[in-house]
């Protein structure tokens, strides 16, 4: 007897909460165009939304699989899960896959931008949301909430954790990821070759911390979700390469998929809105991102940043 593989898949329209709930549609804002991008309307996400955006979060999602050897998520996920939330859904990738791995659990993501995908799985659904306000949803109804890749959109993280708290069943469970943006080395080449690399990173953390946002809190996520009240909360790390210099395969590979998301995208889509938000001219900018740009190909600079993934419990 055959069995169709065949994937299936619906047609579900993306849904905005806060426009079902009020009036207003808030979040029914006119793109911004700015820099040769499209920003979210609302003027508080820091980051694009366009193309080069999307593919660029395509390929962390894929960079970030690879960490994991092919996993989603470092936690292990019980069979009887439910319900499944993924906060920053972006495009949606992780919550299709998500979809297709736990086909008993309903996966509902969120984004405050609809660049979702109309076709999912059957049991994966999207909401466009603001997710830094209070949430419109049944509380202590998920079993497990998925955070990623929401540095520059996030001003309060506990408040974050506690709205995830209170809407998770007891023990459930959290997860938070992202990739760190900060450059690290072992053996002084950083120094040597990475001058523009460094007054680049400088540059945008003190940029950003006078600007209320936290662009590397994984330091402080373990800490942040023990006061709101989680427990068993750890953290792992995965070393990602800033480009093909090692001699280790699986991390020569990843190094350099990690090196085109950052000169395909990553810094010029983390770096134009922030900068001339702090009064920086557009070629400025860009100037000094073409001199990272040069270094980071530079294959006698080793340098690396990090993947961490920071994991609690609800108390039962």
């Amino acid at each position: 007897m055959q069995v169709s593989t065949t994937r299936q898949l619906v047609k579900r329209r993306t849904r905005s909460v806060r426009s079902i709930l009020s009036s207003l549609g808030s979040l029914q804002l006119d793109d911004i165009l700015q820099h040769g991008h499209r920003y979210h309307g609302s003027d508080s996400v820091l980051l694009p939304n366009d193309e080069s955006e999307q593919d660029r979060l395509d390929l962390q999602h894929h960079i970030l699989k690879m960490c994991l050897d092919g996993e989603l998520t470092v936690t292990n996920l019980p069979t009887s899960s439910q319900h499944i939330f993924d906060v920053g859904t972006g495009t949606g990738i992780w919550a299709i896959e998500a979809g297709d791995k736990y086909e008993s659990a309903q996966i509902t993501g969120v984004d405050i931008s609809p660049i979702q995908p109309v076709w999912v799985p059957p049991n994966v659904m999207f909401e466009i949301d603001d997710i830094t306000k209070p949430w419109h949803r049944t509380k202590d109804s998920i079993d497990f909430i998925h955070i990623r890749n929401m540095v520059g959109s996030i001003r309060d993280w506990k408040a974050l954790f506690a709205e995830a708290l209170e809407h998770l069943k007891p023990g459930g469970r959290i997860e938070v990821t992202d990739i760190r943006t900060k450059f690290e080395c072992l053996d002084g080449t950083f120094e040597e070759r990475g001058k523009a690399c460094k007054e680049w990173a400088d540059t945008f953390h003190e940029i950003a911390k006078g600007m209320g946002m936290d662009f590397d809190p994984t330091p402080n996520v373990p800490d942040w979700l023990k006061e709101v009240g989680f427990e068993h909360v750890h953290l792992e790390s995965r070393i990602i390469p800033v480009g093909p210099w090692p001699k280790n395969k699986k991390l020569k590979y990843l190094g350099a998929y990690y090196l085109s998301h950052m000169l395909d995208g990553g810094m010029e889509n983390y770096s134009m809105m922030l900068f001339t938000k702090a009064g920086w001219e557009a070629t400025s900018v860009h100037a000094l991102l073409g001199k990272v740009r040069t270094e980071l190909k530079d294959p006698g600079m080793h340098t690396f940043t990090r993947a961490c993934f920071v994991t609690g419990q609800k108390r039962l």
